[in-house]
C-alpha cells in the first residue's frame, strides 16, 4: 500500500514540476511594415503610421470628400549601448489637400515644405530617455513631399525629402540643417 502511495506521490510531483516549466519570452518588437525613414544618417523602420480625417466636405453628387488629413508616425530608434526608450514622432498636418499641386492626371499631390508654407505643418519630436534633454524638437527648413492618396480601403503613400534643424520653440532653427527623408504607408485610423 505504501508503495502505491509513494508511486502516486512521485508521479504527482513529476507532473506538477513538468507543468511549471516556463517558456522563455522572445522579444516581440512591433514592426508595422508601414515605411521607413532616414534620421541623422541612419535608416529606421516605422513602428506606426496612421491618418485621420481633418476636414471633409460633400461633392456635387452628395458623397463625402476628405479635404484635409492629419498623419502621425512613430519610429523606435535603437542605438548601440542604449537601453532606455528612444523614439522619433512625426505629425504632418495638411488642412487643405487641394493646396498640393496635382502631378498629371493622377491622385498624386506635390507639397513644398518650408517654414513659410501655409499649406502644411510638420512637427518632429525626438523622445530620448538616454539623454539629459529627453525631448528634442526639430523644424523643417526646406524640402518637399509627395502624397499618393490611396483608393477606398487602401493606405496613403508619402515620400518625403526634407531638411530639418533642432529648435526650442518649434519655429526658429538653432543650428545647421541636416537631411531627413523617408517613405510612409499610412492607414486610416478608425475610432
Amino acid at each position: 500500500m505504501y508503495k502505491k502511495i509513494l508511486i502516486f506521490l512521485i508521479l504527482d510531483v513529476l507532473l506538477f514540476a513538468s507543468c511549471k516549466k516556463e517558456v522563455p519570452r522572445e522579444d516581440l518588437t512591433y514592426i508595422c511594415e508601414c515605411g521607413n525613414l532616414t534620421f541623422d544618417g541612419s535608416e529606421y523602420q516605422l513602428t506606426d503610421a496612421h491618418w485621420v480625417t481633418l476636414a471633409a466636405d460633400t461633392d456635387d453628387f452628395g458623397f463625402e470628400v476628405i479635404t484635409g488629413k492629419d498623419y502621425y508616425t512613430t519610429t523606435k530608434i535603437e542605438l548601440e549601448g542604449k537601453t532606455e526608450p528612444h523614439h522619433l514622432n512625426m505629425r504632418m498636418v495638411i488642412p487643405d489637400l487641394s493646396e498640393g499641386g496635382l502631378l498629371g492626371l493622377s491622385n498624386v499631390r506635390f507639397f513644398p515644405a518650408h517654414p513659410d508654407s501655409n499649406n502644411v505643418s510638420i512637427l518632429l519630436e525626438e523622445v530620448n530617455f538616454n539623454s539629459l534633454s529627453t525631448v528634442n524638437k526639430y523644424v523643417v527648413t526646406d524640402g518637399a513631399f509627395e502624397l499618393r492618396e490611396g483608393e477606398a480601403g487602401t493606405p496613403d503613400d508619402i515620400t518625403f525629402e526634407l531638411e530639418i534643424a533642432p529648435t526650442l520653440d518649434g519655429f526658429t532653427p538653432l543650428s545647421f540643417s541636416f537631411p531627413f527623408s523617408g517613405n510612409i504607408i499610412a492607414e486610416k485610423e478608425e475610432f
